[in-house]
């Protein structure tokens, strides 16, 4: 029987609140047979999930949208967290893979992890632990054109407690239309760390480590904070971030009130389906041109650079070398192909494969992460050098971010991203760093990436 569409978000909270509470009366409680998560869901003629999320007046939110935007998420609340993992986010991965042993198809957990484990961890990420995963209590999504409102229980020892919180979140949804405007933030001052002076220093002595023998490249990061003039959504900051970069991966995790981690990262790290993976380098940048000329010349340059080849080689050798790992049969589907993006084009290859029946996702994850895109080439050298160089902590800056199911998963490279907590925003942006690199081309490269975020802060 096919299920019924309704035709407003209203009807659809209010379908969903009459099907909770038809389940919670229920004595036998179906669909807890086999699994410890329940999700009930409608199907809704059509939802926009981030104008509905940034409606909520929820701490915990979380948004992800895939690169070619036929996937979005939107989730309030927590039905289930799985965190921190000193010990190595394995076990975390392993955690939330037995959560999702036997559930619906449809429940996903989303997180994201550290760029470094080992590193020590600042004030303003304490709250991040080492990896956090969460099942949102409400969920709006769209995939495959198809809209649905849902809601999860974990049947375990608190589930009374849930229950009540679940039915009062559903019973308070807001649900009315609204239209974000395109409004600069109003920013008080920014500094970076490192400055201009001390990057360029910091540089050199990349190179100097490259030349010596070393390593081949290392990726080496900035943070530009921002003062901000009053207290900012993290999830309208986000609503306006995706206009300056569609066609990008789109994210945002959010722990408290105008606390939350939240970027456009271009990279998919990787992306399973089953037993099928697929996974790409994106490396080597230059600007976008103001005209059609300047930007063809820009593109021409970038695909004849030898250094552009090279860094872009160093990341592609490594994911075809993983997938050769992990995989029965491997595929380059492109090579040095153009990725256009608004402010700035990269060189981009795609490759997939069909993994062997043993593989999940607690093998891959961490030996996806990180890339040399990221990271460097070698990465326990190249990270090494990180830690010794960089004035600040990335925390999940570069660190993989995403979504796993019982059957697929889906994580990018938490790049182009920022922290907001409070009135502090933090933008991360890296450049890699190989022979030939100039200090000053790679501070010019980073504030070209930081293009997209800059739209936002116009105003001083």
């Amino acid at each position: 029987m096919k299920s019924k569409i309704y035709q407003t978000l209203e009807e659809a909270r209010c379908a969903l609140l009459k099907k909770l509470n038809t389940w919670t009366a229920s004595t036998e409680k179906p669909g807890t047979a086999n699994s410890k998560i329940v999700r009930l869901e409608v199907a809704v003629e059509n939802a926009h999930p981030l104008e509905w999320l940034t409606l909520q007046d929820c701490d915990r939110k979380v948004f992800w949208e895939n690169r070619s935007q036929t996937e979005q998420f939107a989730g309030i609340g927590s039905a289930l967290e799985v965190k921190d993992g000193k010990d190595g986010y394995e076990k975390i991965l392993l955690t939330v893979s037995d959560y999702l042993q036997n559930s619906p198809k449809a429940v996903r957990f989303f997180g994201g992890m550290r760029f470094d484990s080992k590193a020590s961890t600042s004030a303003e990420w304490q709250d991040w632990g080492t990896a956090h995963f969460t099942l949102p209590m409400v969920e709006l999504s769209i995939v495959a054109e198809k809209a649905m409102l849902a809601c999860h229980i974990y049947y375990g020892e608190d589930i009374h407690e849930k229950l009540q919180l679940l039915q009062k979140m559903l019973a308070s949804v807001r649900v009315e239309e609204i239209s974000i405007p395109d409004s600069p933030l109003i920013r008080l001052e920014r500094h970076d760390l490192p400055e201009y002076r001390q990057w360029c220093n910091l540089v050199e002595q990349g190179l100097e480590n490259i030349s010596s023998g070393k390593l081949n490249k290392v990726v080496l990061a900035r943070a530009a904070v921002f003062s901000l003039a009053r207290d900012y959504d993290p999830t309208e900051l986000l609503l306006q971030l995706r206009r300056q970069a569609p066609q990008a991966f789109h994210f945002c995790f959010q722990l408290a009130p105008h606390q939350a981690f939240l970027g456009i990262t271009p990279e998919l790290l990787y992306r399973r389906s089953g037993n099928k993976i697929e996974s790409e380098a994106i490396a080597s940048t230059r600007p976008r041109g103001q005209t059609l000329e300047e930007d063809e010349r820009l593109a021409a340059e970038l695909r004849e650079s030898e250094k552009e080849q090279r860094e872009h080689l160093m990341v592609l050798e490594r994911m075809e070398g993983l997938l050769q790992q992990f995989c029965r049969q491997t595929e380059r589907l492109s090579y040095l192909e153009l990725l256009p993006l608004r402010h700035v084009q990269h060189l981009q290859s795609k490759v997939q494969g069909v993994l062997r029946e043993e593989i999940n996702d607690s093998d891959l994850l961490p030996a996806f992460h990180p890339t040399p895109a990221v990271s460097g080439a070698p990465d326990t050298e190249a990270r090494t050098l990180i830690r010794k160089l960089e004035p600040f902590d990335r925390g999940w800056y570069a660190g993989p971010v995403g979504w796993i199911s019982s059957s697929q998963a889906e994580f990018a490279v938490g790049i182009r991203s920022g922290l907001l907590c409070g009135r502090t925003l933090r933008i991360y942006t890296g450049a890699g760093i190989v022979e030939g690199s100039v200090p000053e081309e790679e501070w010019r490269e980073i504030e070209d990436k930081l293009q997209s975020w800059q739209h936002l802060l116009g105003r001083s």
